[in-house]
């Protein structure tokens, strides 16, 4: 069954923070990688230059498979374990992902799950960034202790971003845990409401969702109009008659009030 959004095609924002959040970390994990890359070669070069190794070092200029070699060597020094060595080439592969498939790291926020199949989209790995970060820090107090330390000035060239990015991404972390928290207490509330029209029989007696409920121009029939009412009658809220109708929020939202004025003229004919 097609996929339905009660609000709509357009994203939440609880789905764009998601997407700003992905993208400050993307930011961060290109510029890591490189400078990480870029310090762990020179500081070797710099060390076999001091130590007088024949033939440019143990990396010389033109080196094919250069950081494929350059963490083989932290490895024989023992600056880093094997396990290791795999998981920063698997960073470095993460990284290329960034570069050139960034569309495979969002894909899965979005409204076309039918894409999502076909592509396997599910490429963004949430932890990838902190990783990153520990390995910097590693190789840096590890590599102190057994080789020559290579500066340079990209790290300052950067350092206004990376503080305002990183500042970025702790404000959309509090707001994703707080829309997390509201999004989960409306999806439990929801599944509640379901479970018990559907043990009360009222889900079986009005089959929402049912094709002769809608008219060819997809607005509700007249029998979809009464189901939407018994739905309300039963206790369920428009969020829910939307989900199990497949309307709009706010089409739902009208039929509720609709509902509640009906009523309103029925109790007070009674009285």
């Amino acid at each position: 069954m097609k996929n339905h959004f009660p609000r709509g095609n357009r994203l939440g924002a609880f789905e764009k923070n998601e997407l700003k959040r992905r993208a400050l970390e993307m930011v961060l994990v290109l510029f890591y990688i490189e400078d990480l890359k870029h310090f762990v070669v020179e500081s070797i070069r710099s060390t076999d230059q001091i130590r007088g190794l024949p033939n440019c070092g143990r990396l010389p200029p033109g080196t094919k498979n250069l950081y494929k070699k350059a963490w083989g060597i932290l490895v024989d020094d023992s600056v880093l374990s094997q396990q290791e060595s795999d998981e920063l080439k698997d960073l470095v592969d993460y990284r290329n992902l960034i570069a050139h498939q960034t569309h495979a790291l969002t894909a899965d926020v979005g409204r076309y799950p039918l894409l999502r199949m076909i592509d396997d989209a599910s490429q963004y790995e949430d932890g990838a960034l902190k990783k990153v970060r520990y390995f910097r820090e590693k190789l840096s107090f590890e590599m102190s202790r057994k080789f020559v330390l290579s500066i340079s000035f990209r790290g300052l060239n950067f350092e206004a971003a990376e503080r305002t990015y990183l500042g970025e991404l702790a404000s959309l972390e509090r707001k994703l845990r707080r829309q997390i928290a509201v999004a989960r207490a409306e999806i439990e509330q929801a599944n509640a409401e379901i479970l018990t029209l559907r043990k009360s029989g009222v889900l079986a007696e009005l089959e929402p969702g049912h094709p002769n409920q809608t008219n060819r121009s997809g607005q509700l029939s007249s029998k979809g109009i009464h189901c939407c009412r018994g739905l309300f009658t039963a206790g369920a809220s428009p969020f829910v008659v939307a989900h199990l109708m497949r309307l709009s929020l706010r089409a739902a939202t009208r039929q509720h009030r609709s509902w509640l004025a009906a009523a309103k003229l029925d109790s007070e004919a009674e009285s």
